[in-house]
């Protein structure tokens, strides 16, 4: 009897638990199995008012989606021309109305692009093209002006570049004015401004980095329309190449003095520095900074002298230096530390024969014993140079070998004895040896051909650039022909800079005065070189 009991407690707890188990998992709730994804953008089904209605005048608008929705950095992505002020926005599960503050203003049609703000709730499809077009009066405005945007230096796409068009006054900057309509590029760089009436305008792209509808010349990228204004008539298409052109004048940022240096800094970059009356020796160092150093001068006494800089606009100043260096401590004896240089080509490089061999001090030269600088081109056999085999540049910290002077061998070493170099501040160099030999002409391949210009005395920088980093690789100056007979074989992107004023460098352009940068055109396919390889007749078109 006991048993009996005990098998049919068991079977009552058996079927509770088996009970529980199903009823917690009809509780449960799960996606139904199968089915295909929502892939359909939300659309909108109703709105107020309706899309290019006429003779609006209300302060309300509501727009209504066919399906649950969420909004996502409204501020940013809703673009509205003209500008209507301030507005309030509340959202709905399926819609969102915008409360304006301000009445409209007569005669106008207006805007609100929702670009990639509105997206449905189950899959994230953002909206597509959702737009509410209207006006205050019985006239729809309906010219467009549209076109692309790309970098100058990298005719890269550039996307969320601001396209501003300013109703146009001679007095007019974009500097300080906002824009009366505009619009964004997308991802491709392509924009379009809809809905514009007929009149005089000014036209101008720029990177809006803080969306206040103000370009700041400082970090923002831009481009403008040379000509005073546009008179739109009809559809119009506009491409813009935008660059920095950061034209902030050239002054200190920071000063740092030691017993040995003094480091002074500009907020810009330097592309001169004509520095023949300075009493010290100096280098300009990453561009912005020029080092002075001490040597042997009082340091009691503030030297003071001018110098003639240019910046990287190519701006030329007057710049006073005032340089007080620190008393110096004396600790004990002074640790002398060898005086670096670095040799390219580096270890490992073969040379081509359009190759020098540069030699680059960690700081200006003093003293400099060319007997202790020759090449080894055999065994007890050693080959020195004429002065005449080096250049030094103008500051005294990089020494080139001059090719023509290399030796004509296929292999040799550059031996460079101890003491070779002597430094401002007296510390002395280490020996060093490295081996060269001359690449096999079949390694290299080869690229020719010529700008496609119409335009007479012009000068052209020839530029080939990594595709990625786009440092430049090889360069040459030319007024139309150009040839790379030595190239290492890989992949290239190929450049042509308009050299106006004949620099030989790029130069950008100047907003206020509506002078453009130089322009850069680019072959448009990346050009893979191979060895013992030729790409000839190839053509940058100007057009």
């Amino acid at each position: 009897m006991f048993n009996y009991l005990k098998r049919s407690l068991a079977l009552v707890f058996l079927a509770c638990g088996v009970s529980l188990a199903l009823m917690q998992s009809c509780a449960q709730t799960a996606s139904p199995p199968g089915g295909k994804k929502d892939t359909l953008a939300p659309k909108v089904i109703q709105s107020v008012p309706l899309n290019k209605s006429k003779n609006f005048r209300g302060k309300k608008l509501d727009l209504t989606f066919n399906e649950y929705v969420t909004v996502k950095n409204l501020n940013q992505e809703l673009l509205i021309t003209p500008n209507i002020g301030t507005y309030d926005t509340r959202i709905r599960p399926m819609g969102l109305s915008i409360l304006i503050d301000s009445a409209l203003k007569p005669n106008t049609t207006y805007t609100f692009n929702f670009r990639n703000a509105i997206e449905d709730v189950s899959e994230r499809n953002v909206g597509k093209n959702i737009k509410l077009v209207f006006s205050t009066s019985d006239l729809i405005d309906s010219l467009q002006i549209s076109g692309r945007v790309r970098h100058v230096q990298t005719n890269k796409k550039l996307e969320n570049i601001l396209i501003g068009l300013y109703p146009y006054t001679d007095t007019l900057s974009i500097e300080k004015n906002k824009p009366y309509y505009f619009t964004k590029t997308d991802t491709a760089g392509v924009y379009q401004l809809e809905n514009v009436a007929a009149g005089k305008y000014y036209m101008a792209a720029f990177l809006d980095l803080n969306n206040n509808l103000l370009y700041n010349s400082n970090k923002e990228v831009v481009d403008f329309i040379t000509e005073p204004f546009i008179d739109l008539q009809s559809n119009q298409t506009r491409d813009f190449q935008v660059a920095l052109q950061n034209l902030d004048p050239l002054k200190v940022a920071k000063t740092t003095t030691t017993a040995k240096t003094a480091l002074i800094e500009f907020n810009r970059g330097i592309s001169r520095a004509d520095l023949t009356k300075s009493p010290l020796a100096y280098q300009i160092e990453v561009n912005r900074g020029i080092r002075f150093y001490a040597g042997n001068v009082e340091r009691k006494d503030t030297l003071v002298f001018q110098a003639q800089l240019a910046d990287s606009l190519g701006r030329e100043i007057t710049q006073t230096f005032r340089i007080k260096f620190r008393e110096q401590v004396t600790k004990g004896k002074p640790i002398k530390t060898p005086y670096k240089y670095d040799v390219f080509p580096a270890m490992g490089k073969s040379l081509s024969p359009l190759d020098s061999i540069r030699i680059r001090l960690q700081k200006p030269v003093q003293g400099f014993n060319s007997q202790l600088v020759y090449f080894e081109t055999g065994d007890d056999e050693r080959s020195f140079l004429p002065d005449a085999g080096f250049r030094w540049n103008d500051i005294g910290n990089e020494l080139t070998i001059l090719k023509d002077y290399l030796p004509i061998r296929a292999k040799f070493t550059l031996a460079i004895e101890k003491k070779a170099f002597v430094s401002v501040e007296q510390d002395s160099s280490e020996a060093f040896k490295q081996s060269y030999e001359f690449q096999d002409l079949e390694n290299y391949g080869s690229i020719s051909g010529s700008v496609n210009t119409t335009k007479t005395n012009t000068a052209y920088v020839v530029q080939l650039i990594h595709p990625d980093t786009k440092e430049v690789l090889y360069e040459t100056k030319t007024s139309k022909a150009f040839n790379f007979p030595y190239i290492e074989p890989a992949t290239y992107e190929m450049r042509a800079i308009e050299d106006r004023n004949k620099n030989g460098r790029w130069d950008i352009g100047n907003f206020k005065d509506k002078t453009k940068p130089e322009a850069i055109y680019f072959f448009p396919n990346k050009l893979k070189i191979k060895a013992n390889f030729q790409l000839t007749d190839l053509w940058i078109s100007t057009q």
